[in-house]
């Protein structure tokens, strides 16, 4: 059970950790203090009306699934 709950809190964390991240990348692109930035790979797509705006984070993903990874086989 302890394992359980130490599971569910390292991913509680890392959801508050990505929602932290992508807070900041959504918000002005002239901001010079955002955590991350467009990855090289990551899809982004806005109509040239403006009313539209679509946003795939792969690179990103990929990162960070390789770093959940081996944050995983840490802990085990």
């Amino acid at each position: 059970m302890s394992t359980v709950l130490i599971m569910a809190g390292v991913l509680v964390l890392a959801l508050g950790g990505l929602g932290l991240f992508s807070e900041r990348r959504s918000g002005d692109a002239a901001r010079k203090d955002a955590a991350l930035q467009l990855l090289p790979g990551d899809i982004k797509y806005e109509s040239p009306s403006g009313n539209f705006r679509f946003y795939f984070p792969v690179t990103t993903s990929i990162v960070l699934s390789i770093v959940l990874t081996l944050v995983m086989r840490l802990l085990s």
